[in-house]
């Protein structure tokens, strides 16, 4: 059991003992590095380009689709009768069982 303590204790020596790194500015190769793989990572990301055009389609066919809606609506309320109040019953009970 002698053999493991002993391990134990110098390695927990060595880990005491390890220089702690400088709380200073980093070194300019590290900034460098750094700063190279940022620019490198935003150069290549297009996919923030495409969530932004497909958000502006999607808005865009909402609306679209909103004022076909009202639009409809809209035309549906003028039946007063003629052509298209017979054409529209003809479909209503063509539908109904």
């Amino acid at each position: 059991m002698k053999p493991v303590e002993d391990q134990l204790n110098r390695l927990l020596k060595a880990a005491a003992a390890t220089p702690k790194p400088a709380s200073g500015a980093a070194a300019f190769t590290l900034e460098a590095r750094v700063l190279a793989r940022w620019r490198a990572a935003r150069a290549g990301d297009d996919g923030e380009f495409l969530v932004g055009w497909f958000r502006r389609a999607a808005i865009a066919g909402c609306v679209l689709a909103v004022a076909s809606l009202a639009w409809n609506l809209h035309g549906r309320t003028d039946l007063g009768g003629g052509v298209m109040a017979v054409a529209d019953s003809a479909m209503t009970m063509g539908v109904e069982p």
